[in-house]
């Protein structure tokens, strides 16, 4: 299958994280999960990632030759989101109900640090190029748009014929 243009992550960096899980620490299309099912995974938080980027202004997708701090942190976002959502592949069955989830532990860790660049996203402190039309956007919306899009009602406003110091009003 391969990887979309636009993926961060690579199988890997999957494998270097998860790879425990299947013989030889590599995925192939024996193993559970399979390598195109991790390719899809990591194509699919990849995705995530652009989009959430491009919503708060990023240029997508970061290149390393730019960003390249930001390239490798959305890199390790990326094989985390994936690997975290491949443990879901694992059969469950044959662990101890009396014992904490090993792999729900995992995936958490694994969730926690996709979540944390999301969040750097959300919070404009990714140190990467923004898109200069999303910026100029933003600039012209001013305060009348709050943090999810909504129209928000101004904070001065002025009645017809409220001119003062005019005698008008």
């Amino acid at each position: 299958m391969g990887l979309a243009a636009n993926t961060y992550g690579t199988v890997a960096r999957v494998e270097a994280r998860i790879g425990d899980l299947v013989d030889g620490r590599v995925f192939a299309t024996g193993t559970i999960p399979t390598l195109a099912q991790v390719e899809a995974l990591l194509d699919d938080t990849a995705a995530q990632l652009n989009a959430v980027l491009k919503r708060y202004g990023y240029t997508v997708p970061v290149v390393t030759g730019n960003d390249p701090e930001a390239f490798a942190w959305l890199q390790a976002a990326n094989s985390a989101g994936a690997a975290a959502l491949a443990l879901n592949t694992v059969p469950g069955e044959s662990l101890d109900p009396e014992t904490p989830d090993p792999i729900l532990i995992r995936r958490q860790g694994l969730w926690a640090e996709f979540n944390a660049v999301l969040k750097a996203i959300q919070t404009n402190q990714l140190p990467a190029t923004r898109s200069v039309t999303t910026l100029v956007s933003k600039a012209y919306a001013g305060a009348a748009y709050d943090a999810d899009g909504n129209a928000t009602e101004p904070v001065f406003t002025r009645k017809d014929g409220d001119y003062p110091g005019t005698g008008r009003g």
